[in-house]
């Protein structure tokens, strides 16, 4: 009877059932506890599966309309980004671009599943539209941009991303002499992050690349030549770097900048024009939004280009003196001068190609470049995790604080339940 009360109100119904079925009432009751018992774990099971979706709607469109992650998986922005940079991109900054390609699968890949196989459907496609900025594009800003020349993609937001530093703003006129870039005729600001190759040169004993690898985090090293107990190097290093190694070494010859000659042609350089090359180009004019150029021999070369970004027929302007331009565009390069592939080789980049502003590092990871997988390898930076990416602020503290309190939190739920 005690059984009864336990499970059952105390009722005379209740009682007479259990009297007259000689106790076998409570074989009833015990299979009715588990309906009970197994409606309220349906119940908790769509509670939570609610939860799982409300995440996945939550994480796909903060991933869309606010911040996206990305890794940096090149060199080009050292010593600014280093490779294994993990970093949050926001959407907002620049204005919210709305997604091109409504059909495509989302988080896991961005324009490829596996080899050529594509992450999206390009039949379907949304017109360019983007919401009023936060902030207008800044000289010197750090930009994550649609790579211009994609072939294998032709849905804009589908083009692979790159990172660089906005060194040229619609309007600009951007030269390079001896390396040193001058925007509008003024030189460019120096930065302690900007990096280029240097020439250095030993007697009699190598340079201890373990050393410059291991202690001082210098990674793009090589041996050009040997002979006669001399050796020569090509390595990537900011003028700070340079000093050091120069100070620390007394076998070193000489370590200076290698600058390309004046009359050096490069044939990839943009529309491989003249005798330009990445340490001696231009003048070249930044086409602005709105203005109105005179077309002539000299420049119909940089707006053939600007003609296909902006779908004018080419034959078409033949006839013409004068073309009005329709979008900003924008001049790109890499903090790490001598190891990258920006606006140099491939020209502009147009307004509507402008993904987001680079706001945070979340993590870092030092991985073998040869081999990025072998995750025993890996070292954690320290002094680069939860940073700004100017590196004013560090919010590492914070980070373990907030995780600390979650801990508690969660064993404190527990033991209650």
């Amino acid at each position: 009877m005690n059984l009864i009360y336990t499970f059952l109100k105390k009722t005379k119904k209740n009682i007479i059932l259990f009297l007259m079925s000689a106790g076998l009432y409570i074989f009833y009751v015990n299979f009715f506890k588990k309906i009970q018992l197994l409606k309220i774990e349906n119940i908790k099971k769509k509670e939570d599966n609610i939860g799982i979706l409300f995440a996945i709607v939550f994480s796909f469109v903060t991933h869309t309309y606010i911040v996206q992650p990305f890794v940096i998986p090149t060199s080009s922005m050292e010593r600014t980004l280093l490779v294994g940079d993990f970093i949050l991109v926001s959407k907002i900054h620049y204005g919210l671009r709305m997604p091109m390609s409504p059909i495509c699968i989302p988080f896991f890949t961005h324009n490829n599943i596996i080899g050529n196989i594509k992450s999206y459907i390009s039949i379907f496609q949304w017109p360019y539209f983007r919401f009023p900025p936060i902030q207008s594009v800044q000289r010197n800003d750090i930009i994550v941009f649609n790579y211009p020349k994609d072939s294998n993609h032709k849905i804009i937001d589908r083009k692979d991303h790159y990172i660089k530093r906005c060194v040229g703003l619609p309007g600009d006129l951007i030269s390079i002499k001896k390396g040193i870039l001058f925007v509008n005729h003024k030189k460019e600001k120096s930065f302690l992050e900007k990096q280029q190759a240097y020439f250095i040169k030993t007697i009699n004993i190598p340079l201890n690349i373990e050393y410059l690898k291991n202690k001082m985090d210098i990674e793009d090293i090589e041996c050009i030549e040997e002979k006669n107990d001399e050796y020569f190097y090509q390595i990537m290093l900011n003028e700070k770097k340079a000093t050091q190694i120069k100070n620390l070494f007394d076998n070193i010859v000489f370590i200076k900048k290698y600058i390309l000659p004046i009359h050096f042609k490069e044939h990839s350089i943009f529309m491989n024009y003249s005798d330009w090359n990445r340490d001696f180009f231009g003048p070249l004019h930044i086409p602005k939004k709105g203005e109105l150029v005179k077309l002539n021999s000299k420049n119909i070369h940089v707006y053939n280009e600007i003609f296909t970004y902006e779908k004018v027929n080419k034959f078409d302007m033949t006839s013409k003196k004068y073309y009005k331009v329709k979008n900003n565009y924008y001049f790109m390069m890499g903090d790490n001068r001598h190891n990258s592939s920006d606006s140099r080789y491939w020209g502009f980049v147009p307004e509507d190609h402008i993904v987001g502003k680079p706001i945070f590092i979340w993590m870092s990871i030092d991985w073998d470049r040869k081999n990025p997988l072998n995750i025993f390898n890996w070292k954690f930076r320290w002094d680069r995790i939860m940073k700004t990416i100017n590196n004013q602020h560090s919010y590492l503290s914070l980070f373990f604080l907030f995780s600390f309190s979650y801990l508690i939190y969660f064993l404190f739920k527990n033991e209650k339940s």
